[in-house]
């Protein structure tokens, strides 16, 4: 099959690049086509209306985050079935996981439509941004089936060592949500539900491949089967998928946290600046987040298999790789410093300062998240939950917040930019800690 074919070759250093491209791709695409809805409503609507999608961050992180929990979970479990040959309970077990997302997405939307104006002002929504978030966030959380699966049916998709085709995928979503921004917004004059309308419509494409490829042309090495459910399986699924779950939520809450601090610090003008310093720390995680969703399918089947020396090949190679992307990564952020943030405030303005500012002190952080991502996903692809979850809840909550709060009391606006940067550092200690100690368990070096 081309998902063992692709999984179980002899890796070396560039054609593991080859291999995980596609879906560093896919994922800094993603985060760039969500600055696409920020630029837009900056230009057709104004530069206050920039803060709704970031006041809105904590909760689509919260869609995303459980949709990236039952995917990995699920895709580290399915996987291993298919590296033991057992396809029919892989299939299974993709059966199982789609039920519960369809159920997941459907309490979600009811939740957040209930109690909108509650989560709103939960959200940090003040009287000055709360029109432009209100729309924005009501057709979001209508469809946030739509982002549960999108950001799920990627990771599956990747997991069949599909990486170019998920990343065509979702380029063509991104790029369906970019023309509809430009159409809904600067030719029909929809305003900020027309970049609501554009980003659900892109999130479908991904859904609408996934339809074709596992039921029409059903060209996975696993097909849907009917199954019993199994909620002992989808516990450990869910489990084992949390740290995965745990870093994107943990980011959102931040968000929320730095949202306030940021109103505290220099006003509405600051939560506007926010959302693109959120964009970059976006990017510059997809960067890590990509890379890792790659690799860990590679460990997962190589751990159902027995292949220990692939397994330590590709973590050498990893280790390598994180150091190299992160400095590039860095590097070329730093060189298009003023174009970027150029972007969405003109210059002059107290918004690019601000924001100017805080894209300088977080460029740091590149050369630290790789390393802490790709360890917390290590255990994710061997199945363990416990330690994955632990790594990820210290670095993307525990630390984090301790370093917002500690930082911003200490030095204010700077202190709050600084703060994640700080918190990557920190753990990349605590990251070297738990590698050091499971190395002999799951002999990755």
């Amino acid at each position: 099959m081309d998902q063992e074919k692709e999984l179980s070759q002899e890796f070396t250093f560039w054609s593991l690049l080859k291999f995980v491209a596609p879906s560093i791709f896919t994922f800094v695409f993603i985060g760039i086509y969500q600055m696409v809805d920020g630029l837009f409503i900056e230009r057709y609507v104004g530069d206050m209306a920039i803060s709704a999608i970031n006041l809105y961050y904590p909760i689509i992180s919260l869609f995303i985050a459980v949709g990236i929990m039952i995917g990995t979970g699920g895709n580290a479990v399915i996987v291993k079935k298919v590296g033991e040959g057992k396809r029919k309970e892989a299939g299974q077990t993709f059966s199982r996981v789609m039920t519960f997302t369809v159920i997941c997405g459907i309490l979600f939307t009811a939740i957040c439509l209930l109690f909108a104006t509650p989560i709103m002002r939960l959200c940090g929504a003040t009287d000055g941004n709360i029109e432009y978030l209100r729309p924005y966030y009501t057709m979001l959380s209508t469809f946030s089936l739509a982002i549960l699966l999108q950001s799920e049916l990627g990771i599956l998709i990747i997991g069949e060592g599909k990486t170019v085709i998920a990343a065509v995928v979702i380029m063509v979503g991104g790029v369906l949500n970019c023309v509809l921004d430009y159409i809904f917004m600067a030719k029909l004059g929809m305003g900020i539900r027309g970049a609501a309308i554009a980003t659900v419509i892109g999130y479908c494409s991904t859904i609408v491949y996934a339809i074709w490829f596992y039921s029409i042309a059903r060209k996975s090495s696993y097909h849907l089967e009917l199954a019993k459910p199994d909620m002992k399986e989808i516990g450990s699924i869910c489990f084992n998928g949390s740290s995965d779950m745990i870093s994107n939520l943990a980011e959102g809450i931040t968000v929320l946290f730095m949202n306030h601090l940021a109103y505290r610090c220099y006003g509405e003008v600051g939560v506007s600046a926010l959302a693109v310093i959120t964009y970059v720390q976006v990017l510059i995680s997809m960067v890590f987040m990509g890379y890792t969703s790659a690799v860990e399918p590679i460990f997962s089947y190589h751990y159902g298999s027995g292949n220990v020396e692939l397994r330590r090949r590709v973590f050498r190679l990893s280790i390598r790789w994180n150091l190299v992307l992160g400095a590039v990564t860095m590097l070329l952020l730093f060189s298009f410093r003023s174009q970027i943030v150029a972007i969405f405030f003109q210059p002059g303005t107290a918004f690019y300062d601000i924001a100017s500012l805080g894209y300088l002190i977080v460029l740091p952080a590149c050369l630290f998240t790789g390393f802490n991502i790709f360890g917390s996903g290590l255990f994710t692809a061997f199945g363990n939950g416990v330690v994955s979850g632990l790594l990820s809840l210290i670095r993307s909550f525990v630390v984090l917040t301790a370093c917002l709060y500690g930082l911003t009391a200490l030095f204010g606006g700077p202190g709050l930019w600084s703060a994640w940067p700080a918190a990557e550092l920190i753990c990349i200690f605590v990251t070297l800690y738990a590698l050091r100690k499971y190395r002999s368990a799951y002999q990755y070096s």
